[in-house]
């Protein structure tokens, strides 16, 4: 009878099955063979101590547990028939069930026996067991086993469906809370996730952090731990790519928005911050490998140019899908090849001849667009529909026009600070004030000068330029604003320096312009006599009116409106070079660099924090130290009056001295000596400042500014290590900024309404009353459409996860194999041009490119499934040999054990036989001697003859002995093998053994033969002597059976 056989990859591997028969092995029970019972005493030493706590194993127990581990089918089922109430539920001394180990070692025949036998918690561990070990049939067929669906229904019955509060056991290697669904997420498995989603299980988003709900409270007070991990083991399965690939309709947002929410999350849970990034970054690379399965321009235009949140919601907007990557900072989705190629053809749209041009050709390009740009601007006012107009809306070109402006901006600024001022108008050039004013100098009792210079009283033209393009910037940001949004206007850091540009700059020009009001004011004030008069007599009115007309900045306020806002335009300026950084990501050059330099920002300000904290301390404590020795303290106390000045009072006496002193120091500009006190013989003070002063500039110098060097350096390396990456997020953020539509004309054309922007305010008005729907994206001509292949017609078009359901339940993962290992049903159109056509849409797409992931995905683990599947058989198939050369070895010790009883019968009878002989030939030579040397034929009695039978009869050998002899054991087994299993039991014995047997038999044949004469019956002479080259097991059976005959002949005849 043979056995099962097993394929695998082509392989076929024929095991005989006689050691699955239960007449054998009830028989013959098995026994592990000495290597795995030597490995088997390595798993089973426990102190006593673990023996008392969870009780020996019975030796069923232990057999029975053994050959569940190693998957020994016929033991499993011998000890499951014999023993019907046998309870299976029992654990090893490391806490694991006969259906956990041979889960862990897929044995799934033994799991399929020990199912039905097992309790709930076991089979809910079992499962679990399979999910984390990759066992995707074992997890299967537990699912589907009805004990588990009667476990399942019977706990959504009573609404458990929160594990929070359930309790397992302590040996149990997986929390209470870990369900399988998320197990399997975890573990990127297709088709139990597939296969659980199909049955109707879900992932629970936990709540928010400081989520004040009931339930939240409850669990908070129950165990904090277990709820902090219980939201961990949450986020991990729905951060699954298998888990979100199968369960959302759009699986780009869905990463999108949960990977946000993990970066929040990280920032308030501190504890498991590690974790929840690693989860978001896990996000990123799951959306750039979506990325990695589109394949055409049509497919990228429908992902990238998705607007609205609803997968079904056909509603389109140029780059909006990246738009929201670039606000979730998703920068490996943004920096994909396929966003960046998308997006640098719609940034050159029609001048691509521009992108592969070298620096020459660019630089002529630019320079004419700059010197025509003013023309061009007032054509685009008038016609902004034309060529021109839309040669100006091109991206590159916008860019270009913008850059160009704000250049000319700063250009302004340095030609206003070369030239200072250029306004010295004296009072003379003013005819009626300067009659009153020398009116005045010959009254008045102070030397005044013939004439002087006045406050500036008129702006200059490099002011005017200035406030123009100042009004332009903030017209701009108020649109800017108006149609992002608040939220998202502060979302990006330049903005933040553009409003304090514009306060700054708003702030310095209103002062100046304030400034000047009040010259023409005073200038008019003194137009006549009064007062001039009135500022004779000292009048307070008079004398505030003439501090506006005096240039001379030394009878000038320190706040002065004029010097404040000369400040605020020093800080503007300042900023606003600062602000080049923003177009400097636009060269590949040059745009690195400036992320580091942004990046390094980051760490001095850390490093500020810190030497804030060191600076405030040294500075108080030099400056109680040194607080006695200022004149304007000593002198309070002085017992003799003296002039001694010391070199600590001019470097800590005073506060902002101290200050002032610390700091600079830190830049090599102190002296060791300003702690000493010269005169005062102070030595103790002295000394104690050398200390203090000492120990402040080794923290600042030597630890703090190396420390800060380090961070800066950290940081470069980082910024360098993804340098690529980085760049093309901050050269994305930028072309977004000049791709999106409006804001074609740069300061200061934006400030003159045009026709176009007339329009747009009455559409914007109308669309407040009356709301319209959004059109489709013209799409790309020219390109070949993707369209389905359907196999009945165009209706069938919901295969997969988000319809039919239920439809293919039954057929679990194979169904889900069969589906994913097919070409994904999509063809080209231009190879067949009858298929049916669909237009291509957004969730189309998305089914395509998840499709191809998943394929993509198990065709990477099919490796590792594999070669878990070969060790696994070749496990299986060991333990098939194994049983069977036990059992063939049983067969061998029975054997031999038989032989040895027929060689004991043989000898027996020869012994009888030899008696028998010597008892007849004394009785015949009696006869002979009483009849006189003749021999006559006496008959005898009946009695006798039975008294010979006895004698001569075999105690031992019976016809039933014989026929257990000629018999097999096994009554399927071959006669040929029970022959083979004889030679191979006459190999066993010893040569010594067989032939000194040999050689009595010889021995007391030849007797025999001896002593016999012509009456002697015809069985002696068959009695030959036994060739020892060819003796035989069957050869002896026969000649014994031989003997037998010839007795029975010889007995009959006497």
């Amino acid at each position: 009878m043979t056995g099962k056989p097993y394929h695998h990859k082509g392989i076929l591997i024929q095991v005989n099955s006689a050691s699955r028969n239960n007449e054998v092995t009830d028989n013959m029970p098995y026994k592990p063979h000495p290597r795995d019972m030597k490995s088997r005493s390595r798993l089973t030493l426990s102190s006593e101590k673990s023996s008392n706590s969870k009780g020996q194993l019975s030796n069923l127990e232990e057999e029975f547990i053994f050959a569940a581990e190693f998957g020994d089918i016929p033991t499993v089922k011998r000890i499951l028939e014999e023993q019907p109430n046998f309870n299976v539920d029992f654990n090893d001394i490391l806490g694991r069930t006969p259906l956990r180990l041979a889960v862990g070692n897929e044995h799934l025949e033994v799991v399929e026996l020990l199912l039905d036998r097992s309790n709930a918690a076991s089979i809910h561990e079992a499962l679990l067991q399979a999910i984390s070990a990759g066992h995707e049939q074992i997890a299967e067929t537990i699912l589907k086993h009805p004990k588990y669906r009667d476990v399942k229904r019977e706990n959504k019955r009573f609404g458990e469906t929160d594990y929070f509060f359930n309790t397992t056991s302590e040996d149990s290697p997986f929390s209470s809370d870990i369900t399988p669904l998320i197990l399997a997420a975890e573990r990127n498995q297709f088709e139990i996730v597939q296969l659980l989603l199909l049955r109707g299980e879900t992932i629970r988003k936990p709540h928010h952090y400081y989520c004040n709900c009931q339930e939240c409270s409850n669990k908070l007070v129950f165990d904090q731990l277990r709820l902090a991990k219980t939201r961990l083991n949450a986020y991990r399965g729905l951060a699954s790519s298998a888990y979100i690939s199968l369960s959302s309709n759009d699986p780009i947002l869905t990463a999108f928005e949960l990977a946000r929410e993990l970066r929040c999350v990280a920032k308030v849970e501190k504890y498991y911050k590690s974790e929840y990034l690693s989860l978001a970054d896990q996000l990123s690379e799951y959306l750039v490998r979506l990325l990695d399965k589109v394949r055409g321009h049509d497919e990228l235009e429908k992902l990238l140019n998705k607007k609205k949140r609803e997968a079904d919601d056909e509603t389109y907007e140029q780059l909006s899908r990246l738009k929201l990557a670039i606000h979730y900072s998703e920068k490996k989705f943004v920096a994909h090849p396929s966003c960046q190629q998308k997006l640098v053809s719609i940034w050159y749209n029609d001048l691509r001849a521009m992108e592969r041009s070298n620096w020459f050709f660019r630089s002529l390009m630019v320079f004419g667009v700059t010197s025509l740009y003013p023309l061009l601007a007032i054509l685009y006012l008038f016609a902004p529909h034309s060529k021109v107009g839309r040669f100006l809306q091109y991206p590159c070109i916008k860019f270009i026009g913008h850059a160009m402006s704000f250049v000319t901006f700063l250009v302004m600024i340095l030609i206003s600070s070369a030239e200072g001022t250029t306004d010295l108008s004296r009072l003379s050039s003013f005819p009626g004030p300067y009659k009153h004013y020398l009116w005045y100098k010959n009254h008045s009792r102070l030397t005044l000068p013939e004439d002087f210079v006045v406050r500036t009283c008129r702006p200059e033209v490099i002011q005017i330029g200035l406030s123009l393009w100042i009004i332009g910037m903030l017209w701009q940001e108020i649109k800017q604003v108006f149609s992002e949004g608040l939220y998202d206007y502060f979302d990006s850091l330049y903005n933040y320096l553009d409003v304090a540009v514009l306060t700054l700059y708003l702030s310095s020009f209103t002062l100046k312009y304030v400034c000047i009001w009040k010259v023409n004011v005073a200038l008019q004030y003194f137009t006549v006599r009064d007062p001039w008069e009135k500022l004779l007599r000292s009048d307070q009115t008079a004398a505030k009116q003439m501090y506006w007309i005096i240039a001379d900045r030394f009878y000038w306020d320190s706040l002065d409106p004029h010097n404040i806002a000369e400040g605020l335009f020093a800080i503007a300026n300042v900023i606003s070079f600062t602000r080049v950084s923003y177009i400097l990501p636009a060269n590949e050059m040059f745009g690195p660099m400036q992320i580091s330099i942004a990046r390094m920002m980051t760490d001095i300000i850390k490093f500020l924090a810190i030497f804030l904290v060191i600076l405030v301390a040294f500075m108080v404590g030099l400056h109680n130290l040194y607080w006695y020795y200022p004149k304007q303290v000593r002198e309070k106390v002085e017992f003799m009056k003296n002039n001694i000045t010391v070199r600590a009072e001019e470097a800590f006496g005073i506060p902002d001295k101290t200050v002032r002193t610390v700091f600079w120091s830190l830049f090599g500009r102190g002296d060791a000596t300003i702690v000493e006190l010269d005169e005062f013989e102070h030595i103790f003070t002295q000394y104690v400042g050398y200390w203090i002063f000492g120990a402040y500039n080794w923290c600042s110098v030597i630890v703090l500014l190396n420390m800060l060097i380090a961070m800066m350096s950290r940081s470069f390396e980082l910024i360098q290590e993804d340098s690529d990456t980085e760049w093309k997020f901050a050269r994305s953020k930028l072309y977004m900024d000049y791709i999106k539509s409006g804001a074609t004309l740069p300061i200061p054309f934006n400030m003159i309404p045009s026709p176009k922007s007339v329009w747009k305010l009455c559409s914007r008005i109308s669309s407040c009353f009356c709301k319209g729907e959004a059109g489709d994206v013209r799409p790309h001509p020219g390109r070949i459409k993707d369209v389905e292949l359907y196999a009945t017609s165009p209706i069938a078009t919901n295969t997969g996860w988000e319809t039919a359901r239920g439809s293919h339940q039954a057929n679990g993962i194979k169904r889900f194999r069969e589906r994913m290992q097919t070409t994904n049903g999509f063809v080209r159109s231009d190879s067949e041009p009858n298929l049916f056509e669909e237009k291509l849409t957004y969730k189309r797409v998305m089914k395509r490119i998840v499709k191809r992931y998943i394929f993509d995905m198990q065709r990477e683990n099919d490796n590792n499934d594999d070669f878990d599947e070969v060790k696994q058989d070749i496990s299986s198939f060991r333990y098939e040999i194994l049983n069977h050369l036990q059992s063939r070895e049983d067969e061998s010790r029975d054997c031999r054990e038989k032989i040895k009883l027929m060689e004991q019968n043989i000898t027996h009878l020869i012994q009888q036989q030899t008696l028998l002989l010597s008892i007849l030939e004394q009785r015949k030579s009696a006869e002979i001697h009483q009849n006189g040397g003749h021999s006559s034929n006496v008959p005898r009695t009946k009695d006798e003859v039975e008294s010979e039978e006895r004698l001569t009869a075999p105690p031992l050998l019976t016809e039933s002995a014989y026929s257990s002899l000629d018999e097999p054991s096994v009554d399927e087994e071959p006669l040929h093998q029970l022959s083979l299993s004889r030679h191979q039991c006459l190999e066993d014995i010893p040569e010594e053994d067989v032939t000194s047997q040999r050689e009595d038999r010889r021995l007391k044949v030849r007797v025999r033969s001896d002593s016999q004469d012509t009456n002697t019956p015809p069985r002696l002479s068959r009695q030959q002597t036994l060739d020892e080259d060819n003796c035989s097991t069957d050869d002896i059976i026969v000649h014994v059976m031989d003997e037998n005959d010839a007795n029975d002949n010889f007995d009959a005849k006497l």
